[in-house]
């Protein structure tokens, strides 16, 4: 268990590992979930999920899931919105096209970085742990740019993203949430709402495999530890929440 502990935290600091993630695609056992105890990855989905519900915009017409993986959220936001675009490497766009086949030709094999834009076309974009390891510092501020030109007037952006105010528990891009919420401001956007989710520590331990034939422990440690996360964000949490509005 500690082994693949060490592995996640070396991948996580080498930032954007191409090879990591089409590997993750390609296994059954991980391509459908983001954590191995999959009840706590059923936590973890409930609470994401409800954040970005929370921060939909009033108008539905197009979202955009960058990073969408094979996925996870897309017929969820395919269902609140008229119109559905996920990007992502290819051999995950590929999975999720298979798994959604009424959605397929709405996947994108493409970067952050490579993806071509359209301005001023998505009412919302949600970006799922995506920006933060596909980006660097310095590739992050020209994304985030074509982010911004993306969205219609009154369209907002939510970022679910590991960005940290310590550097022990950077991965990816090392831009601190504040750095990145003024980022975000700086090109017109309104912030909404800055928050954490997902408690380093307990994360660490229930994400293994080992802990899904104890689920009332994973729930109770669990709902406890995001009590505290709650409480004291910068110093707990594993992601960052940003929701931003262009006017």
């Amino acid at each position: 268990m500690w082994k693949k502990i060490a592995r996640r935290i070396a991948v996580g600091s080498n930032g954007f590992d191409v090879a990591y993630w089409r590997e993750r695609a390609d296994d059954p056992g991980t391509m459908s979930v983001m954590w191995h105890n999959r009840v706590f990855n059923d936590l973890v989905d409930r609470d994401e999920w409800s954040i970005i519900e929370a921060t939909l915009p009033e108008q539905r017409g197009a979202v955009l899931d960058l990073g969408c993986g094979t996925g996870r959220v897309a017929e969820r936001l395919a269902a609140r919105f008229d119109s559905y675009t996920g990007v992502d490497l290819d051999t995950m766009v590929a999975e999720a096209g298979r798994r959604f086949p009424a959605l397929a030709s709405s996947f994108v094999a493409a970067t952050v970085a490579d993806y071509e834009y359209p301005p001023e076309r998505f009412d919302f974009i949600l970006s799922l742990g995506c920006v933060s390891t596909a980006c660097t510092t310095a590739t992050l501020p020209d994304v985030a740019s074509k982010i911004a030109r993306a969205l219609k007037p009154r369209g907002r952006v939510t970022l679910i993203e590991p960005f940290h105010t310590g550097r022990l528990l950077t991965r990816g891009c090392k831009m601190k949430p504040a750095e990145v919420a003024a980022l975000f401001t700086s090109l017109g956007l309104r912030q909404l709402y800055r928050g954490g989710l997902l408690c380093f520590p307990a994360r660490m331990v229930l994400a293994e495999p080992v802990f899904e034939r104890f689920p009332g422990v994973t729930r109770t440690v669990y709902e406890s530890s995001e009590r505290l996360t709650q409480r004291f964000p910068s110093l707990l949490a594993d992601y960052t929440v940003l929701s931003l509005e262009k006017p």
